[in-house]
Parts: C-alpha cells; structure tokens; sequence
C-alpha cells in the first residue's frame, strides 16, 4: 500500500504541476521525490530490486496519462504507444542512474540522474520517435517570468533546475534530524530556488526593454475550419479555403501590412509545387497578394514534387511510369516580384507524418498509419530554413510539431531569421489542455531566441508572443478571426542561438568526469590492499 501511495503521490505531483493540467508548477521540484524514498525503500529492504522498475514504470505511464490523455483523441492507438513507450524510456533512464548510483554509492554518483536525465532529453528530440512534450523544461512556458535564462540555457536548464532541487529536498528529508545538514540544505534549496528567479527578473527589468528600429505589421488568420468534417473532406475544395482566407484577411489588411499568416495545411488538397499558378485557387491567391499594398503571404499547404529517380525513404514510385513523388507538409511564401518559397517541414509526428526508422528497414514504408490526411513519409527539408519577404526581412518558418524543438527553431534564428512564425491545425484534440500547451511552449521559443511569435492556427489558439515570452494577443478557441499585430524584428542572437544545448555536452563531460574519479579511487584501494 505504501507502494501504491508513493506511486500516486509522484504522478499527481507531476501532473497537477504541469501546464493546463494544473498550472500548479511550484509542485514540479518536489515531483519526483516520493519517486526516490520508493527507490530507498527498496534498497534497504530484501525486496528483488528488479521490482522497483515496475513500480517507478507506473509512476511514469500514470504522469504520461495525466498530461497527455488528448492524444487519444486523434489516435487511440498512437495515444497508446506514446503512453507506454515513453514511460518505458523514462524508467530506462531512471533504472540506469539508479543501478550507477547503486555500484558506486558516492555523493557525486547520486546526482548523476542530472547529466542522465538530460541526455535523455537531448537525444529523445533527435530520433524517429521523437516525443519532447513532456521535457522537464516546458513546465516553465506558464511560468515565463522564472526562466528569462533560458536565453542562455534553453530548456535543459529548465530539467536541470527541476531535477537538482528534487535531489537536494530529498537529501534534506533523509538528513532533517541533523540539525547542521538540515540546515545546511534549507539554505542550499533556498538559494537553488530564489537565484534563477532573481536573475529572471532582473533580465525582465534591465535588459528586455531595448526597442528595435524595425518592424513588421502583420495580419494573422483563424479561419478555423474542422479538420474531421470539413478540412479533408471529398467535397472540399482549395478554392473555397483561400476564399475563406482572405475574406478574414482583407478586414484588417492596410497599406502598412507586410504579411498575411494562414495556418498548416490551409490548402489541405495537394498540388504539384512547380503547377502552383496553373490552378484555379493558385491563380486567385497570386492576384490577391499583387492587389494588396505591400503584404506578403505565409500560407501552410499540402504540396507535391515530381523526380526522375528516387531520392528518399518518402519517395514513392508513379505507377505505370519511371518517376517517382514526395508529400510534403509546406510553409509556402508568395510575394509580389519572386516565385513561390517553400519550406517543407521537417520534425514529423511518428505514425502519422513519418513511420519510425524506415530509413533504415525500407519495408516499414509499406506500413501507413493514417491520420489527419497523412500517410506514411512525408518529405523533409535536409536542414532548417528560412524565408525572405523582402530586402533584409527574414521570417523562420515554423509547422506546428516543429515549434516543441527548441534546437529546430534556434537553428533558423542562426540563419539569420527575425520573427518567428507558427502555424499548426490543433484541432485534432478538441477542446483539451493539448492545444493549450502547444500555445504555451511556443513562449519558450520566444525567450530562448529572444523573437517576436506569431501563431497562426486553424483551430485551437492563434496570437502574438514577444520576446520575453509574455502573451500580447491571444484568440479564442474554435472561433472565425483574425486580428492585426506590429512586432519588432531582431536581428542579435543569444547565447542559446549561438552555441544550442552546450548542457548536453557539459553532461558529458560531468559522466565521464565521475567515471574517471570511481576508478582512480579503485586503483588507489587495490594498491593498498596491496601494500
């Protein structure tokens, strides 16, 4: 029984702490730390320490559930396998510091489930199944005035802030009848705690405040159509979606507005790239954007190109015919004087845009896990791209899962993008804590790049981000809108802009370090035994 109330203490900790399933993020630097008097209750007893998996298994499939649950609402089965596979990575995880720590049993040993964890993080954002959504770091995108330093840091010192103070609360309860120690750690989590959330705020108040002589009036749309009655529908046509589109667009378009942004897959049937003005809808869109003033178009389509041979795992053969063809989900960029831009996206949701390791077993391309009018492979871009609207005015196209990697988007801002520009059709969970936390994360990209945000979403939540994450223009659920909004383009980088996720290879250093010290200190022990 006290198993199971450990268990559930973790979970609910986790849960109530995170993003629109609570919001209660004080809670999160305790989360974790009935998770570990379970794991000390099994190192002092004669139970099968195998069994402590189990346990710490549940707690994580449960925290998975609790923050997680909408995903179901798009696939039961895809909601099913992101549960229980990446509980199961996080008890790997959690089970390997545990058995280090176990074998060498030193101070140094016992913190090590920091550079773990984080390796974890940093390598679970870079594989085929790829499920950064419950990163320790985004528990902070409701909390933005605690983490300007992510600016320096991105979200892995967010993991890292979580992990440490639940590690020394811990090692404050196990030594709180000792005075000197106990009073040792109160001051030592005090300082933990209070330091990253001065030094946020005195960010906010000192440097934040620089105005920028450029700026950029945009127009953003939420023409919010459903995308399970009518986005994919047979009888849908592109022509009466970019009618929608700029009916919205037109009420707030002025002689001043630079860009007009539609959401992902705005035009959901697919066309061939290189036919684009052939088409009725085409045609109509090109005219559109030559009669306003001076506004650009960023509009996300569905797209299609034609190759002589093939020239990926997404390509697929013509049949009767010796070419072959790539799917993309596209940012697609019309201006006045240059052919269209695309930028196709490139951070595909397993199962649904892209079927996990294909690359290397070719046969699973034959297995197509429909949803949301993708099947299979979609085509990527082979790195990340930006757009130009005009002269020295570059925009980093963002789709939808893309906005979740923090090393995705800085990689645009190094290639010199000045705004950030989302757009995503959410509308596959519903009415859920998922659309509002993929709103929310899109704060940290914000702060870490120190760039304006603009969201542009089918349905779910449209709005303006500025570069301190704060919120300037949010849109309500499942409504018809569009809204103006003049943001300053930047062109400085930060410290996370230029060097990335550097805590992935202090961690590094901080394992093998350790690794070194253990064995040294073996070698010194056996040379006394010795003598």
């Amino acid at each position: 029984m006290k198993n199971y109330l450990l268990v559930l203490l973790s979970s609910a900790l986790l849960i109530l702490s995170f993003p629109y399933t609570g919001s209660f993020t004080p809670f999160v630097f305790i989360g974790l730390v009935p998770l570990f008097l379970l794991r000390q209750q099994f190192l002092a007893s004669t139970q099968n320490p195998w069994k402590l998996g189990l346990w710490t298994y549940l707690t994580f499939l449960f925290w998975n559930l609790g923050t997680t649950w909408w995903v179901a609402n798009a696939s039961v089965s895809g909601g099913i396998f992101a549960f229980t596979v990446n509980a199961l990575l996080m008890t790997l995880v959690f089970g390997l510091w545990s058995f280090i720590d176990r074998k060498i049993q030193t101070r140094y040993s016992f913190f090590m489930l920091i550079p773990i964890w984080l390796l974890f993080e940093f390598g679970h954002h870079r594989w085929d199944l790829s499920w950064p959504w419950l990163s320790l770091g985004n528990y902070f995108s409701v909390r933005t005035g605690w983490v300007q330093w992510y600016e320096w840091t991105g979200t892995l010192g967010g993991s890292a802030w979580i992990l440490l103070v639940n590690l020394l609360v811990f090692r404050l309860y196990c030594v709180y009848r000792i005075v000197a120690k106990r009073n040792q750690y109160i001051f030592t989590i005090l300082g933990v705690l209070l330091l990253p959330i001065v030094t946020s705020q005195v960010l906010q108040i000192f440097v934040l405040p620089t105005l920028q002589p450029k700026q950029l009036h945009a127009v953003v749309v939420q023409p919010n159509i459903d995308p399970y009655k009518e986005k994919f529908a047979l009888s849908a046509s592109n022509e009466a979606f970019a009618d929608s589109i700029v009916v919205l667009a037109n009420r707030h378009v002025t002689a001043q507005t630079d860009l007009v942004l539609a959401p992902e897959t705005a035009l959901p049937l697919s066309f061939q790239e290189e036919r684009f003005h052939t088409f009725a809808f085409g045609q109509s869109l090109a005219s559109q954007v030559q009669k306003w003033p001076q506004a650009n178009l960023l509009i996300g389509a569905s797209t299609v190109r034609i190759f002589d041979g093939k020239q990926s795992v997404a390509s697929t053969p013509i049949p009767n015919a010796s070419e072959w063809y790539e799917s993309y989900n596209t940012s697609m960029l019309l201006t006045k004087t240059a052919p269209p831009q695309y930028a196709h996206k490139s951070k595909l949701v397993p199962g649904v845009e892209l079927v996990p390791f294909s690359a290397y077993l070719p046969f699973l391309s034959a297995i197509a896990i429909e949803n949301g009018g993708s099947s299979g492979t979609l085509g990527v871009e082979k790195e990340p791209k930006v757009m130009t609207i005009q002269p020295n005015v570059t925009l980093a196209p963002i789709i939808c899962y893309e906005s979740i990697y923090g090393d995705f988007v800085r990689q645009q801002v190094q290639k010199g993008a000045q705004a950030l520009c989302v757009i995503t059709n959410d509308g596959w969970w519903g009415n859920t804590p998922g659309y509002k936390q993929h709103f929310s994360f899109a704060r940290l990209r914000a702060i870490e790049n120190r760039r304006w945000v603009l969201r542009s979403a089918n349905t779910g939540t449209s709005g303006s981000i500025d570069p301190s994450g704060k919120i300037i223009k949010k849109t309500p659920y499942w409504v018809k809108t569009a809204f103006s909004q003049t943001i300053q383009l930047r062109s400085d980088q930060t410290f996370y802009t230029t060097y990335g996720d550097w805590l992935a290879g202090l961690s590094i250093s901080w394992i093998l370090l350790s690794f070194s010290i253990f064995f040294k200190q073996i070698g010194k022990n056996s040379r006394k035994l010795q003598a």
